[in-house]
């Protein structure tokens, strides 16, 4: 017997879901290929720091974070160099944090922000002069150098007694008293070092002075700084380096003319010899006094008259001996010689004895 089965009737509606159905399963996701770049602002960071502040003490760093995009959110660090001074976290494009310096100087602090996911990295500067901080209760001084004039050379012969002076003044005001001793910096330590030190009390207007007399025989520079000792109610200080007396006591050399005592009529080449009597002995190089004011020039006289004059002068690598040579046209006769060494910063001026040349 055979049965019948009733027809499958498939309703519009199902086809359609199971249409739309498979086709969101072979689509790929709205956006899925061609996502839109993030966009990161640029920032600027501004820093702010005290004008001055002392070591070992709290002072406080702050950045303002500037640029489109919003309020930057991240972390500002602040740097002296390679060391890491502190970090706060922004807010409201601000932030702040709280450093110390150990040692005096002025600084550079660098604060670099971090940047997130919409706002570029970037970095600011700001300076700030530390200072060692004064004794509890004691005023800060400062001890300047007024005589002679700063970093210029002052040239005195040895045996010659030279003042020096300088002024202490106080920040909180009031006079200073104690006394201020100048000491030469370039010599290191050694009895010598000990005779051309010296102290002067602090007086009227602050001024200390004290008298130095570098004894004969001594050659070259000396560098004076200056350091008070302080009080009851006022700091020590101290001149900066490189705020320094340039004191020179310039060595005596000898000239001598050492040919030709012969020679024939037409040109003559004379020589002089030009050595130091003290520093070094007679083979030190006078060139390497590296003269300031372009002296080390030798002045030939021959028979009276000035011949030639011979500058800078030369080195003979031999007979490590400084010399001058001058050309001059001397016809048949007998001629008296002079050289004048012109001496410079660190040597003196020179004349030589008179030496005879017979030309023929």
């Amino acid at each position: 017997m055979r049965l019948n089965r009733p027809p499958v009737v498939v309703k519009a509606a199902s086809v359609a879901a199971l249409a739309a159905a498979a086709c969101a399963m072979s689509a790929l996701p709205a956006g899925a290929a061609s996502a839109a770049p993030v966009v990161k602002y640029a920032t600027t960071t501004v820093v702010s720091a005290p004008k001055t502040g002392y070591t070992h003490t709290n002072i406080t760093l702050s950045a303002t974070e500037k640029g489109r995009g919003g309020n930057p959110t991240g972390t500002v660090t602040f740097w002296s160099g390679t060391r890491k001074l502190c970090h706060g976290s922004l807010k409201a494009r601000k932030t702040s944090c709280v450093a110390q310096f150990v040692d005096p100087a002025t600084k550079t602090v660098v604060a670099k922000y971090s940047g997130n996911a919409h706002h570029k990295a970037s970095s600011g500067t700001a300076t700030i002069k530390i200072t060692n901080k004064p004794a509890t209760g004691k005023s800060a001084t400062t001890t300047t150098l007024n005589n002679p004039p700063l970093n210029a050379p002052v040239t005195e012969p040895a045996g010659t007694e030279v003042t020096l002076k300088a002024t202490v003044t106080s920040a909180s005001g009031g006079a200073p008293t104690g006394s201020v001793q100048f000491v030469p910096t370039n010599l290191g330590a050694g009895p010598y070092a000990t005779d051309i030190t010296c102290s002067g009390a602090v007086g009227a207007g602050g001024v200390a002075e004290c008298t130095v007399d570098p004894p004969v025989g001594t050659w070259g520079f000396i560098l004076y700084q200056a350091i008070y000792s302080g009080d009851a109610t006022h700091a020590t200080s101290e001149t900066v380096a490189g705020a320094e007396y340039k004191l020179i006591t310039p060595d005596p050399t000898f000239t001598t003319v050492e040919s030709p005592a012969t020679a024939a009529a037409g040109s003559v080449t004379i020589t002089a010899d030009v050595v130091p009597n003290t520093y070094g002995g007679p083979t030190y190089n006078i060139l390497a006094g590296f003269s300031e004011t372009g002296g080390d020039q030798v002045q030939f006289t021959v028979g009276g008259a000035v011949a030639c004059t011979a500058s800078p002068l030369q080195w003979n690598a031999t007979t490590e001996v400084n010399f001058a040579t001058c050309a001059t046209t001397l016809a048949a006769g007998t001629y008296s010689v002079v050289a004048t060494y012109s001496g410079d910063e660190y040597t003196t001026q020179s004349t030589s004895e008179a030496f005879t040349i017979t030309v023929s």
